[in-house]
């Protein structure tokens, strides 16, 4: 048989009591990645066929026909686009994700004029991963619009986007950090009066780092924003509130800032 197999019988998972996969196929060529989806997706289907490029992937796809499919983007051989296009001419029914690690427009546009019905930029959230692509899985078989995005899911797309116009690349640590810490202090306003006790805390533990490893990645993130982003964007936010003396916010001002201005636009 090609490409590699796990039987996951037996799991069972409350975001897919119901209706489980049958059949998933998983294209990613870092192995760890594959390794880490399994996992997230071993209570929702029975069976995962997995490799590492996109020419066997195509051929996988034609000997098992998985019901559900997810496929990066940039792969060896044949890339994620290929694939989603083989896919759409076999005129099946099937729950297509498209993954990437490049969070760009044209990216997420042609995964979807491509028929992929949900994507995901990396890295996971291991708490939304398979509930979301059990909504897609509901939305397809019950018609109706693509379902909306949960709050947590919606909050985290807009922390996102907020850090995407301040300039701040995905692939450094501090943008991890950064997210996450506005995902905390959006939940919990008040635990940014003594952010170096609380947040930094929180993010060490979360991440498997240390208190400082945390601060001094957060601080290089708002380093490189300033340098790289748009200077609009730090008035709108800041204001005459950042200190004269230094030109850029403390770490504490832009946490601060970011989750006021986001949950005053939650109202």
């Amino acid at each position: 048989m090609r490409g590699n197999y796990w039987s996951t019988r037996g799991s069972l998972s409350w975001v897919c009591k119901l209706i489980r996969f049958k059949k998933t196929l998983i294209v990613e060529q870092n192995r760890e990645y594959v390794i880490h989806i399994r996992e997230m997706l071993s209570g929702i289907t029975d069976n995962i066929f997995f490799c590492l490029d996109g020419k066997e992937a195509v051929q996988l796809y034609d000997d098992h026909k998985p019901d559900l499919i997810l496929v990066e983007a940039i792969l060896p051989k044949l890339d994620g686009f290929a694939i989603l296009e083989h896919i759409e001419k076999s005129g099946l029914t099937h729950v297509k994700i498209m993954l990437t690690s490049i969070n760009q427009d044209i990216i997420i546009k042609k995964a979807f004029e491509l028929g992929a019905d949900y994507l995901f930029v990396k890295p996971y959230d291991r708490e939304t991963f398979a509930k979301r692509i059990c909504d897609v899985r509901d939305y397809k078989l019950y018609g109706g619009r693509r379902p909306p995005l949960s709050q947590a899911e919606d909050l985290r797309t807009q922390i996102t986007n907020t850090l995407k116009e301040f300039g701040i690349p995905a692939k450094i640590k501090g943008y991890s950090y950064l997210r996450e810490a506005l995902l905390i202090a959006c939940d919990n306003f008040s635990v940014l009066s003594s952010i170096n006790k609380n947040i930094y805390k929180v993010l060490a533990a979360r991440f498997d780092t240390t208190d400082k490893c945390v601060e001094r990645n957060i601080r290089h993130a708002i380093e490189t924003s300033a340098n790289r982003g748009d200077i609009e964007a730090y008035y709108r936010y800041f204001g005459f509130s950042v200190d004269s003396n230094k030109g850029k916010p403390t770490n504490g001002e832009f946490i601060a800032a970011i989750a006021d201005k986001i949950l005053l636009q939650k109202g």
